[in-house]
């Protein structure tokens, strides 16, 4: 059982390896990436979410929030 687990375990490394190297010689696209439209939020929403992004981490620091 061993020996079929690290057979397969070189196969797989191998597989890896092979696709690296197939992956090196493949020309990069020249076509630029489409730029995609981000739809900014309030700034009122991001100060709110902010803090109550450090308010959660803080609770979960201090062990008010989460844990046993």
């Amino acid at each position: 059982m061993t020996r079929l687990i690290l057979l397969l375990l070189l196969f797989s490394a191998a597989v890896i390896a092979v696709s690296t190297v197939i992956s090196l010689f493949q020309p990069t696209s020249t076509v630029p990436p489409r730029q995609q439209k981000e739809f900014p939020m309030p700034a009122t929403f991001q100060y709110i979410a902010y803090a109550l992004l450090i308010a959660l981490m803080f609770g979960v620091v201090t062990g008010w929030l989460g844990g046993a």
